[in-house]
């Protein structure tokens, strides 16, 4: 494994790094199927836009990333991140990206959110994260039920992909509901 942080049954999380800049990690912010449901493929990624992503990431108080590696292979596939951070309220945001379609239908993101939320409430403490999805992404959305987030409302039409706005649904959960769902328990 190349420097795990968070280790899962089928994948690991390393932190995100300049060596994990490849052709293949830049051209997937630029695939239109890849992000159809995110802000990305909207505006064309460089190899110079990531590698200052990457170094803003270093310095960041506020959002910590992650390569998702495959632990067969110890392929970076995709990326994760827990973004906007908030240390008073003690909230964050997830995003998470799988680049490698080869790895899609595999339960990736599934196993990549229990992971994170496990380390956002018990490591760094948080007491609320979330997560925006478009509502056509249904896959997506079944991750953030299975993970036991709920649907908090509806942002209308916050997103423009493809001359059309999309509605994204915000998902969430509580210190105390992640608890109860440990215990067994809903």
């Amino acid at each position: 494994m190349i420097n795990p942080f968070l280790t899962g049954n089928k994948i690991y999380l390393s932190p995100l790094s300049k060596a994990d800049i490849s052709e293949k990690y830049i051209s997937w912010l630029n695939d239109k199927e890849i992000c159809r449901d995110n802000s990305h493929a909207t505006f064309p990624n460089t190899r110079s836009k990531t590698i200052a992503y990457i170094e803003n990431l270093e310095k960041s108080k506020d959002e910590v990333a992650f390569a998702i590696r495959w632990k067969k292979n110890d392929m970076h596939i995709g990326n994760a991140a827990m973004q906007k951070i908030d240390r008073v309220n003690r909230s964050a945001e997830l995003a998470i990206i799988i680049g490698d379609k080869k790895y899609w239908g595999k339960g990736i993101a599934s196993e990549v959110y229990q992971l994170l939320i496990e380390y956002g409430f018990d490591t760094l403490n948080l007491n609320r994260i979330s997560s925006g999805q478009t509502l056509a992404n249904k896959g997506m959305i079944k991750v953030c039920e299975k993970s036991g987030m709920k649907r908090e409302g509806v942002l209308r039409q916050i997103l423009y992909k493809e001359g059309k706005y999309l509605d994204a649904g915000i998902y969430s959960i509580l210190k105390k509901e992640f608890e109860m769902k440990r215990k067994g328990k809903k």
